[in-house]
């Protein structure tokens, strides 16, 4: 964790002059680090209930194409999450849809394990105009062999948010993940939604995020035939700050 943090830190402040030499053309660079008490993925603890230190950059082209790089600690497969991904933007008569892809990488999990995985898949929103400036979002992402060799895989979403006044605003999610080995995965298909407040201050964001999924502790991870599983599929609060560069 302490090497993923120093790599973050020192590449940002490497990419600072390079990105306001960029600023008057096509094309653009940003980054972002987060830390907060936990990481999920579709609900579910990466971090075993525990904190995490996340960051990535991004490169742009006015034209609508995008490129990007992410990471984070977990604790699983060798301790280190690196996702790359990339795709295709643009509006269309007040709609912003978006082609791209994922791939997971777990660079530490060693071979055979088969926990990398792609995902591809589009979404499309929609900015209502009003006080509070509602964004309805949807999409899906589908995978042809999930992580853990579990299979074709779908996740299905929606997204609503909402502006409110002195730079807050309030998010509503809800996912439906379908895998088509769930032993192999280790769970169900399951549905997972949160709730989020957050607030800007400068290049800052402090959130708030209430989440859970309808999964039960004993079809969370179980190793002993569904007797007892994992804690990490339970309701959580998460607390984050992040920044923008």
């Amino acid at each position: 964790m302490k090497t993923l943090f120093k790599l973050i830190l020192s590449v940002s402040i490497a990419l600072v002059p390079a990105m306001s030499i960029a600023q008057d053309s096509p094309h653009s660079f940003s980054g972002n680090v987060t830390i907060a008490s936990d990481y999920l993925f579709r609900g579910q603890s990466q971090t075993d209930n525990g904190p995490t230190i996340q960051g990535g950059f991004d490169y742009s082209h006015e034209a609508g194409l995008y490129l990007g790089t992410w990471a984070s600690n977990i604790n699983f497969a060798g301790g280190i999450e690196m996702d790359y991904y990339g795709g295709y933007t643009g509006e269309l008569n007040g709609f912003t849809w978006d082609l791209f892809g994922v791939y997971y990488l777990y660079p530490s999990s060693g071979a055979g394990v088969g926990v990398d995985y792609w995902e591809v898949g589009p979404s499309l929103s929609y900015t209502f105009g009003g006080d509070f400036e509602p964004t309805l979002g949807v999409g899906f992402l589908y995978a042809d062999d999930f992580s853990f060799n579990s299979g074709e895989a779908w996740w299905i979403y929606a997204d609503l948010g909402i502006t409110l006044p002195g730079d807050f605003a309030l998010g509503f999610h809800v996912g439906d993940q379908t895998i088509e080995d769930e032993a192999a995965w280790g769970t169900p298909d399951w549905m997972e939604y949160n709730v989020s407040l957050s607030k800007a201050i400068g290049p800052y964001t402090f959130g708030v995020k209430y989440s859970d999924t309808d999964l039960s502790e004993t079809e969370c991870f179980s190793t002993d035939g569904g007797l007892t599983g994992l804690n990490i599929c339970d309701s959580t609060v998460v607390f984050s700050v992040s920044g923008s560069f």
